[in-house]
């Protein structure tokens, strides 16, 4: 079994992976003058960014997660943030990318349960709001 320590590692490395992917992926429109798919892309990676950190912002302000005795998990708003970018960036990914991404994400709440960051109620709840707020900006670039 891997020790507490060594899960804190995997799961502190998750979210700047995902970050990094995006942005490798952005620098490849750009060196492929796709400058279309760069602007929605990159629109939607700063946009969810946005949204995600806008949220925790306002949570801190207003104490709404802790009114339900929950917390605004931003570990969980940033990661969904980042595996939408990527699943709409699925072009660019091959095949079975798009299905690991999705495992990834649920392995990490996973992970993010087993370690004691957040509760169930905390992962879904954060997943609720910022899915319904970025879902669909994402169906809308995907049209495109």
């Amino acid at each position: 079994m891997l020790s507490y320590q060594t899960l804190d590692n995997i799961a502190d490395a998750y979210i700047p992976a995902l970050a990094i992917l995006c942005l490798c992926l952005l620098i490849k429109h750009t060196l492929a003058r796709e400058w279309q798919r760069l602007l929605r892309e990159g629109g939607l990676f700063v946009m969810g960014l946005v949204v995600a950190y806008t949220i925790m912002f306002v949570d801190n302000a207003l104490l709404l997660w802790p009114q339900f005795n929950m917390d605004y998990s931003t570990h969980t708003a940033v990661a969904l943030v980042l595996v939408i970018t990527l699943w709409v960036m699925k072009n660019s990914l091959q095949g079975i990318w798009s299905v690991f991404l999705f495992v990834s994400l649920l392995g990490y709440f996973l992970l993010m349960l087993y370690q004691q960051y957040h509760s169930v109620a905390d992962i879904i709840s954060t997943s609720l709001v910022v899915g319904a707020l970025v879902l669909p900006l994402a169906g809308k670039i995907q049209k495109n």
